[in-house]
C-alpha cells in the first residue's frame, strides 16, 4: 500500500501555483487573451499571490478545484483568499474581493485527485460588466475530438532556474480524448490534450459552447506536455448546485 501510494503521488501533478521547477525547458502553447474572452476566468489570490483559477458561476459563487485549498495536508482558511476578477492582469486591474466561505467535496482525496471540486462564496456580489461574466454549467460531457477552450495564469515554460509565469491571461484550445487510454483518471474526469495546462492553472475552466464543462485538475509527470484531466462538471452538477446551497 504504502508503495502504491507513493507512486500516485509521484505520477499526478496538481497544477496549482508552486510546483517544482525541472531541468528542461517546455512550451506550453497558447497565448495572450483578453479578459472579454472569457469574461468568467478569475484568479484566486492566497495571501496576496495568484494561486488557482475559477469561474464565475453567480454574482457571489465561484467553482473551482479542491486541491486549491490544501496545502501541506491542512485545508487553508476562507479568510486567507481573495479573488481578483474583470482582469487580464493576475495581479493588477480589475476588483479583488475577499472569500467569505469555501466548500469542498468531502469525498476529495488528494492522492488520486478524486473528486477535485470546490465552490467559494464571496464576501459581497460582483458588479457585471463586458468584463465580468457568470457562465452555465454544461450538462453533458462533450464527446472526443470536440475543441474546448481553457486559460488561466499558469507557467508557459520550465527551466533549470525555475518555471516562468505570465503576468496576462493565457488561452488555448484542447481536443477532447478519452479518459480511459491515461492513467489515474476515473469516469468523473473529462480529458485533453494538445496545448496544455500548468502549474498555476489549477481551477480554472475548460469550455465549450460557452458552457463550463470542466475545472482544471492534474496531468501526468513534470513538464506538462502530456494530457490534462479536469473534473467533469456534468458529473458534478447536483453537487455543486448541494454545495452552493449550504455555504
Amino acid at each position: 500500500m504504502f508503495i502504491k501510494c507513493f507512486l500516485l503521488l509521484s505520477a499526478i501533478n496538481f497544477l496549482s501555483a508552486g510546483r517544482v521547477p525541472q531541468p528542461e525547458e517546455r512550451i506550453i502553447g497558447g497565448k495572450d487573451i483578453e479578459i472579454e474572452g472569457a469574461p468568467w476566468q478569475v484568479s484566486i489570490q492566497l495571501r496576496g499571490r495568484h494561486h488557482c483559477g475559477g469561474s464565475i458561476y453567480s454574482k457571489d459563487i465561484i467553482i473551482t478545484a479542491a486541491h486549491c485549498f490544501t496545502l501541506d495536508g491542512k485545508q487553508i482558511e476562507a479568510k486567507h483568499y481573495q479573488v481578483r476578477v474583470g482582469s487580464s492582469m493576475k495581479n493588477s486591474k480589475g476588483t479583488l474581493i475577499p472569500v467569505a466561505a469555501i466548500k469542498s467535496h468531502d469525498k476529495f482525496f488528494k492522492p488520486t485527485a478524486v473528486n477535485d471540486i470546490a465552490v467559494m462564496r464571496l464576501s459581497k456580489p460582483i458588479e457585471f460588466s463586458s468584463k465580468v461574466q457568470a457562465i452555465p454549467l454544461a450538462k453533458k460531457n462533450p464527446t472526443p475530438e470536440t475543441l474546448a477552450m481553457t486559460s488561466g495564469w499558469g507557467a508557459i515554460y520550465v527551466t533549470f532556474f525555475g518555471m516562468q509565469y505570465p503576468e496576462h491571461l493565457q488561452g488555448a484550445q484542447l481536443r477532447i480524448e478519452n479518459c480511459r487510454q491515461f492513467p489515474f483518471t476515473t469516469e468523473d474526469n473529462i480529458c485533453t490534450t494538445g496545448k496544455s495546462a500548468c502549474s498555476g492553472d489549477s481551477g480554472g475552466p475548460l469550455v465549450v459552447n460557452q458552457q463550463l464543462v470542466g475545472v482544471t485538475s492534474f496531468t501526468q509527470g513534470d513538464y506538462c506536455d502530456d494530457f490534462v484531466a479536469f473534473a467533469g462538471v456534468p458529473s458534478f452538477q447536483n453537487w455543486i448546485l448541494n454545495a452552493i446551497e449550504s455555504i
